[in-house]
């Protein structure tokens, strides 16, 4: 196994956990109300942990996810419910060489990085700015580059190589 399937599969293992804690909260909250400790204190799911760190991070660095709009809601729906089962299945496909995965993962990366560009145009220009770009880019500007990590890693090497051609002829 690759160096950077290592990496891809730890990736994605870390995101499994973050859809079905964080982005769940999002996912399960009513859209367009306000995400507060008191609408959810009596939830079952996730640990009441969770819940407080993900507090501090709305409060500290991600202010818009509390907001949860209909997009927001929709974006974050996406990850336990469709992103989260992608996981298992590239993991599983990574895992035992299987090329079938290639098209799926590049589908997923196109997604995933356009998913995430609407976060970051929030943070910086929304109503909900960010209150610590730094940190907030720290944290959210991996998931802009592991699209491309991926996209690299399952476009198959011709596609590049033809690409890379064409642009030096022209």
């Amino acid at each position: 196994m690759q160096s950077l399937d290592k990496i891809i599969i730890s990736t994605f293992i870390i995101f499994f956990i973050f859809a079905f804690t964080f982005d769940y909260i999002n996912s399960v909250a009513p859209a367009n109300e306000r995400i507060t400790n008191e609408k959810t204190s009596k939830w079952i799911w996730p640990p009441q942990f969770i819940l407080k760190l993900y507090y501090w991070w709305c409060e500290n660095v991600d202010p818009m996810l509390l907001t949860n709009d209909y997009l927001v809601k929709y974006l974050c729906f996406l990850s336990p419910f469709l992103f989260a089962p992608f996981y298992l299945i590239g993991i599983y496909a990574i895992s035992n060489k299987k090329q079938w995965i290639r098209i799926p993962i590049i589908i997923y990366s196109l997604i995933f990085f356009f998913d995430l560009n609407y976060f970051f145009y929030q943070a910086i220009f929304g109503e909900e700015k960010t209150r610590n770009l730094l940190l907030f880019t720290l944290v959210y500007g991996y998931y802009q580059i592991f699209p491309i990590i991926l996209i690299y890693r399952f476009l198959p090497k011709n596609v590049l190589k033809n690409a890379s051609h064409r642009i030096k002829s022209n």
